[in-house]
């Protein structure tokens, strides 16, 4: 999403400025979505042959996961930045309180430098609205899904097997379908049973299910809900 915004000018060589403030919220999402759209057509395609490993369809899926948390990211950024810019017409549902408030913890932390969760428990408290229920949905899901991406960004070998727990393995299982191409493979749960259509759709769903609790919970409308890209996200 972008906005643009037309300035006049007293020079008359410099008569017009036009700026753009572009949104990419929107964008993340959008390919999160698409990414796990694939996944799910390739996987389906493939399944008469699984077990089989398919690099396109492990990439699709690791897209789908690194593009929902992206988009989590950006969409409190936005928030913030708009709060910190006074661009206030994204901001209507807030009191002038509560957006200087925002702005102020924003240049605290140096433009946001602090956990993504805590961007968002920090602006519901200082909006005056309930903080976040980490024990139940969709906030217990987005904590396992920051962490299920931390997971592959930071990634670092390690022993598994059929007969070693692995701790995101236990903790993603029953939360969607296993990956169908690996299912019967034998081998361990995390990657290759997890890492499926299901995980890559449960990303952004999850995603969109926490971003869409916070902006009502603040009674706004955050970017990505304004943008239309003629293609809408399904249910």
């Amino acid at each position: 999403m972008t906005d643009v915004s037309i300035h006049d000018s007293a020079s008359v060589s410099d008569a017009v400025r036009v700026t753009m403030r572009n949104y990419l919220s929107s964008h993340h999402l959008y390919a999160s979505r698409y990414a796990a759209e694939t996944a799910t057509k390739r996987e389906l395609e493939l399944s008469a042959n699984a077990p089989i490993f398919d690099i396109r369809h492990r990439g699709l899926v690791i897209t789908a996961v690194m593009e929902a948390v992206a988009f989590l990211e950006a969409a409190i950024n936005e928030l913030y930045q708009d709060a910190a810019d006074a661009y206030l017409h994204h901001l209507g549902g807030l009191a002038s309180g509560q957006v200087d408030l925002l702005a102020a913890f924003w240049a605290a932390t140096d433009g946001g430098r602090a956990k993504m969760i805590l961007k968002y428990e920090v602006a519901l408290k200082l909006c005056g609205k309930p903080t976040l229920d980490r024990s139940r949905n969709p906030t217990q899901d987005v904590v396992r899904l920051v962490a299920l991406r931390n997971h592959l960004m930071h990634y670092r070998p390690e022993e598994v097997g059929v007969d070693i727990s692995h701790k995101l393995g236990e903790d993603l299982r029953g939360r969607f379908v296993v990956n169908k191409l690996m299912e019967n493979s034998g081998n361990p749960s995390f990657p290759d049973i997890i890492l499926g259509e299901g995980c890559a759709n449960w990303a952004w769903r999850t995603a969109r299910a926490f971003a869409e609790d916070f902006a009502s919970a603040l009674g706004l409308l955050l970017h990505y809900q304004r943008a239309d890209f003629g293609d809408p996200l399904p249910a």
